[in-house]
Order: C-alpha cells, then structure tokens, then sequence
C-alpha cells in the first residue's frame, strides 16, 4: 500500500510538472517571445530597463514586432487591483522620419479561455498630453505606480468598462513613443497602429491575429493618435481590420487656431505642453525655441518637461505665450508651419468608418476647425462619417456626455453591423436627457465599480 502511494504521488508530481511545463510554454507569443514575470518593484519608465531594449535590435525589427514581453500587476490609481490578466509588450514601431524607435503598449482581457472565434480588440488612446515619461499609461495603470498623472489614471476606466466588460481585449499604447512627443499626430499614429499589430502578434491576449476586428477610440489629446490614424492606416498597415474609429473633442484639426485661442487663457499651460512634445520630437523647434523665446517663457516649456498634464496645465494660466517669442509671430516662422502641416488632420480622406463627437462651445479646442474637417472628409467621399456637434457641453463634460453615443457606435462595429454610408451631421442641444445616454450609464457605470472592487468583469462574454 505504501509503494502504491509514493507511485501515486510520482504520478501526480509528474501531472503537476507537465502542467507547469504547458503554463509556460502557452506564456510565449507566437513569436517565442519570453514573457518575463511581474516586476518585483514598479519603477517610472525613466528608470526600468524594460523600456530600453539592446543596441541594434530596434533596427533590425520589423514594425510592431514585439521585442519584450513581460506579465504586470494592473491597478487603479496603483492601488485597486484589477482582476484581468494583463501584459506589457515593448514593440518596434517609426518616428517621425522613418526611423525605428521601440515603444510600450499595455494588453488586458478578461480573465477565461479564449472564446470561439478568439476576442475583438480595442485601442484606446489615453490622453497623455505630457512630455515626460512616468505620465505614460504603461507606468499610471501598474499597480505600486503613483499616479502623479491622475486625469490618466481615472480614464483608465473607459476601456476597462466599455472593452474587458464586453470582453474585447484591451490595448492601451504609449503612443507618444520614448521621447514623450506630445502633440506629433504622424508619430502617435503610427506607434498606434504599430501596436495593434503587437498586441493581434501575442498569443495570450487571444485575438485571431490580422483578421481581428479592432476599433480606435480617443478623447482630447487621445484624438491625435486615433484620428490620424483613421488616414494613414491604408498606407501605414492596409492588413488590420479596423472597423470603425471614434474621437471626441479632436485637438489636431486646426493646430494654430487651437495654439491661438489657447494663449493667455486658463489654459496656457496646455499649450506650452503641446510645444514641449513637439520640442522632444524634432531637434529644429528645440532649437527655435532656445534661441527666440525669452527667459520667462524658457523656464515656463523647462517645466513641462517634468510635470504630467493636470499639474503642467494649471501652472501659469492667463500667460501670453505667443509674446515670449521674439521676432514676431511664432506660427508664421516657416519651422513652425512645417510641423504643424505635418501633424494637422485633413491630409488623406479616413478609409475606415469614423465617429466624431465635439462641443460646439469646447471651451479648449474650438469647433470650428473639427466642422471644416468633417466638411472636407464628406466632400472627398468618406466611407462613413458619423459627426455629432453637442450645444450645451463643453470639452470637459463632453467627456461623459458622448461615452454612451461612442460606446454603442463601436460596438456595433465589432459586432459586424455596417457603419451608415456617407455623412450624417447632428447638432442636438443635449445628449444628457436622451435614452441612449442612460442606457450606456447603466451599462457602463455599474462594470467600472465591479472593476475597482476586484470583480473579474467580462469572464463570461
């Protein structure tokens, strides 16, 4: 009897080994990517090696490659766990000049098998809006972060409510790239699609691959990578299955009018941000703004480089930016208007469904360039653009306002419903009184408390 128990046991320790083995191998993408385990200490990416990838891989990496995989401990505000498997992947994606460059996008899903079919995917693009590095999402959302970034670190639970509760996987990318270059549409878009490539490459995040249906979505300073990509994405990587993209409050349809309506306002500090990130991206606005800025307005960009964007927006408002730079007007200098064509929206017709919402009283980015946009991708025979200019809102609380419209929109996109040909332009006074806007309330505020509380949402979906 003896011998037969230490058999049984040989045999059970055995099972145990094998399923050990199985964990680990089903831990590599597809790729053989070794995902390294959650780090014992969470540290800003300034200072965690898993950011800086060896000499000479990047380049030789094709773009969206995943060059580093590694398990994380997700959480909100870093201290309420959330209960979804979730991953890091560092990538190869392009920088502004066709240069290879690794950034980091952020993989959750639900916890369970993969389901028939394998699971959709969301892109969201936090607002970032900072020139430094520990504001990126990668770092917010870890659990032992600290969340200097804290507008970052609530919007979190968008895509944790509208994506893991649905149970579509989730991607959460530093689109800014390692530089933290806020503001640069073409760099933020590209490092967005490169992502989605990363994240349809991982084996565990459960996807189906390049046939995956996949959205964007992005509010604010999210709007730069998303809305740009809805027109470079035929170039950039024609393979994805984008079924529809959705920007709210879009910040690149008129970059000077916006840089304008912005200077000696509540806020300025917004602005000087937006000169910061492009600053970290291209060496000759560095350069223009250390030679014709003066000291005052040298300390003031000093500081963005350091402080995440709710703090960077509140310091200094009502300060005349444009008045620092000597030599006359800034958004004339040839330097200037090169960038700013560069990184405006309305450069390519949208080849992918589009769902645009925007106060008509958006007290940070006026509508006006957003309805000359819309014009434009109509007149130019967009697939489908589906515009809402909301009356009574503005950019803040246009945030909630148009969560539900967003929400059902992409979600009858990844469901296989066709997106409305042609355009279709609403102005309703409100959307806060209307059914629809109650419905994606009680739909999406009840998950993001399930989540905070530890509940594993979307399990079962």
């Amino acid at each position: 009897m003896r011998a037969r128990r230490i058999r049984l046991a040989a045999v059970a320790a055995a099972v145990g080994l094998l399923l050990s083995m199985s964990a680990q191998l089903a831990a590599a993408d597809t790729a053989g990517i070794r995902i390294e385990p959650v780090p014992a200490l969470t540290l800003p990416p300034e200072l965690d090696e898993f950011y800086a990838p060896a000499a000479g891989i990047v380049a030789a990496a094709a773009p969206g490659q995943v060059l580093r995989a590694r398990a994380i401990a997700p959480a909100f505000f870093g201290i309420a766990h959330l209960n979804v498997d979730a991953w890091q992947l560092l990538y190869r994606t392009t920088n502004s000049f066709g240069e290879a460059i690794a950034t980091v996008t952020t993989v959750l899903k639900p916890r369970g098998a993969r389901p028939e079919g394998g699971r959709k995917l969301l892109s969201y693009q936090i607002a970032e809006d900072s020139a430094a590095q520990y504001c990126a999402p990668s770092y917010v959302i870890q659990a032992g972060s600290i969340p200097a970034d804290y507008v970052n670190a609530a919007e979190v639970l968008i895509p944790i409510a509208a994506g893991i509760g649905q149970g579509w996987t989730v991607a959460l990318p530093d689109y800014e790239g390692p530089n933290s270059s806020y503001g640069t549409s073409k760099l933020n878009a590209q490092t967005t699609l490169d992502g989605i490539r990363a994240v349809q490459s991982f084996e565990p995040a459960q996807l189906s691959g390049v046939a995956t249906p996949t959205a964007l979505w992005g509010y604010s300073g999210g709007t730069i990578p998303s809305s740009f990509a809805a027109e470079i994405a035929q170039d950039y990587a024609p393979e994805l299955n984008i079924v529809g993209i959705a920007a709210g409050g879009v910040a690149a349809a008129d970059f000077a009018a916006a840089l304008r309506h912005n200077n000696r306002g509540l806020y300025t500090g917004l602005l000087t941000g937006v000169l910061a990130g492009m600053a970290n991206e291209y060496p000759e606005f560095r350069q223009l703004l250390r030679e014709n800025v003066d000291p005052l307005g040298q300390l003031l960009i000093a500081s963005k480089f350091v402080l995440c964007h709710p703090m960077g927006t509140a310091l200094v408002p009502f300060y005349d930016f444009l008045a620092a730079f000597r030599g006359g007007d800034p958004l004339s200098h040839p330097v200037v208007q090169k960038i700013i064509a560069e990184n405006s929206l309305g450069q390519r017709t949208p080849s992918v469904p589009v769902y645009i919402y925007h106060a008509q009283n958006d007290e940070i980015l006026p509508n006006a360039g957003v309805d000359r946009l819309v014009d434009k991708y109509c007149a130019e025979n967009a697939p489908s653009v589906t515009y809402v200019r909301e009356l009574l809102a503005e950019h803040i609380s246009g945030v909630f306002t148009h969560l539900p419209g967003a929400f059902h929109w992409l979600r009858d996109r990844l469901d296989g419903h066709p997106a409305q040909p042609g355009c279709t332009i609403t102005s309703p006074t409100t959307i806060a009184t209307t059914p629809e806007f109650t419905q994606g309330l009680t739909e999406l505020v009840p998950t993001a408390l399930q989540a905070i509380v530890g509940q594993a949402i979307g399990a079962n979906r």
